[in-house]
């Protein structure tokens, strides 16, 4: 059984913006596309192109994450 929460929420309402709002033609962009999503006090980095995420962290290491992973990516 999956457990249930705000973090079991936060991920499917993070793929589903995904899928409408991210389509690709079956390639990845260079870098990647990362977006750091800010929950109140914690936030989570997620790529667009891969499906990386960070976890939920503080804005700045999220923010950091999302650099690494461009980077990364490039």
């Amino acid at each position: 059984m999956t457990p249930k929460g705000p973090e079991t929420v936060v991920r499917a309402m993070l793929a589903a913006v995904h899928r409408r709002d991210h389509e690709h033609d079956g390639t990845c962009c260079h870098p990647h596309a990362v977006e750091v999503v800010h929950l109140g006090s914690a936030s989570i980095a997620v790529c667009h192109d891969c499906g990386y995420e960070s976890g939920f962290h503080s804005v700045r290491e999220c923010e950091r994450a999302a650099g690494e992973h461009r980077v990364a990516t490039a």
